[in-house]
């Protein structure tokens, strides 16, 4: 723990990173390019966003593209390989028992972030859309979240679903995951100095259910 924030605070809403959090792929985008073999291009795209030479819409939209045509059962059957960290399930039943709501923020793909949510009983995902047309990807991506953009849209579950943002628990690997200074920032097995600075509890058990008992 790295601040007294935790003494008389309910949490009443848990919001989830997924990449890198949920499960242990830290980019779908980087898994599904070298699934593709199409990793040359997209870390072109990847490094040019990172010089801010490129948008994250331009950025998604450039990646989207590389997929054309595939068949959307690839997609499907590629994503069935990714496992969920050990303890997902129990965080979820745990907080589900308990009356707290749940929601799946992620500046990844909707294909695995529905998928998520399903199978673990998430009450809401937010994620970016791929086209499919008759069965296949037709390039295009309907951009939702961008990692710019992640506290807004806490606010706007948060608001949603009337629970104050003092309520509301972040649980993220990256700094934008659990940007918003207002709620209980979580790093999971952060990948940034930026993350470990801001977050008000640091866990690195390699079992997510360890963050259980700042929640409840």
């Amino acid at each position: 723990m790295r601040r007294n924030r935790l003494a008389g605070r309910t949490i009443r809403l848990a919001i989830f990173d997924l990449d890198g959090t949920l499960t242990p792929v830290d980019s779908l985008w980087t898994y599904l390019h070298e699934e593709f073999g199409t990793w040359e291009q997209g870390k072109v795209a990847a490094e040019r966003y990172r010089r801010g030479e490129i948008s994250y819409q331009e950025w998604a939209e450039t990646d989207a593209k590389c997929w054309a045509g595939a068949p959307l059962s690839r997609i499907t059957k590629i994503l069935e390989q990714i496992p969920y960290r050990e303890g997902v399930q129990k965080v979820f039943q745990t907080l589900r028992e308990r009356d707290v709501r749940t929601a799946i923020l992620s500046a990844g793909l909707s294909i695995l972030a529905d998928k998520a949510a399903l199978e673990l009983g998430a009450d809401f995902a937010y994620s970016n859309e791929l086209e499919a047309n008759d069965g296949r990807l037709t390039g295009r991506i309907f951009v939702k979240v961008s990692v710019k953009e992640k506290m807004q849209l806490v606010e706007q579950i948060a608001r949603k679903l009337g629970v104050a943002l003092s309520h509301v628990a972040l649980v993220g690997d990256r700094a934008f995951d659990i940007s918003h200074p207002e709620c209980l920032r979580i790093a999971y097995k952060p990948k940034d100095d930026v993350a470990r600075r801001e977050a008000d509890v640091i866990v690195e058990d390699d079992d997510l259910s360890s963050i259980l008992h700042y929640l409840l």
